[in-house]
């Protein structure tokens, strides 16, 4: 079976984002780790949720995000994993741009069918010296409880580096999701870029 370029799990990325607004004490400062995630929460919720406003525009709004809390070059660079070296300059410039693509257009649509979550922010820990995990936990209309750890890494600008889910790392899914890809073309990084240019229209 061809592997898919978005793993369920996957799909409640975005979810978790949205999800954020339903925090009460969004007006806090984005300066601690907690206050950074709400903070991104109401930002996606402001920017992305209003029904009048295009797909193009829901698009480059969530680029924007995308490019101002994630540390997306790290995470397309970690998601391509040993096959990062194994890629040509020319490769690497155009995997990196494919990346961004795949994930607005794989995520930015689901915003416009936001519905309202409750949504808790625990504990922060601190893992090393850069980095800090946000716990936090979902909890779903039907009562389900989702429990969702942040990676933050805290540089010149706190920046999101991975979304733990149940347990599971988004970023390391979705690496061995492109790594699958890959083997199943022959181990040539080539395999990949055409389907992430499918995926994106390129």
């Amino acid at each position: 079976m061809r592997p898919k370029l978005i793993h369920n799990r996957s799909c409640l990325f975005i979810f978790l984002l949205t999800a954020c607004v339903a925090f009460p004490q969004l007006s806090q400062a984005a300066g601690e780790p907690d206050d950074f995630i709400r903070s991104v929460g109401q930002n996606a919720i402001n920017s992305l949720t209003n029904k009048e406003i295009t797909q193009d525009q829901r698009e480059d709004r969530f680029r924007k995000i995308l490019n101002d809390k994630f540390e997306l070059k790290l995470l397309a660079r970690f998601m391509l994993g040993r096959f990062w070296r194994r890629a040509s300059e020319k490769q690497q410039k155009e995997y990196t741009s494919l990346f961004e693509d795949f994930i607005v257009k794989a995520y930015a649509a689901r915003f416009a069918d936001y519905k309202s979550e409750n949504f808790v922010v625990g504990k922060v820990r601190n893992i090393n010296e850069r980095d800090n995990l946000v716990q936090s936990e979902v909890i779903l209309t039907d009562g389900r409880k989702i429990p969702v750890h942040w990676r933050v890494r805290n540089g010149k600008q706190l920046k999101i580096v991975d979304v733990l889910v149940e347990g599971v790392s988004m970023a390391i899914t979705q690496r061995d999701e492109f790594s699958a890809i890959i083997s199943q073309n022959g181990g040539k990084i080539d395999g990949l870029l055409a389907a992430l240019r499918k995926k994106t229209g390129k």
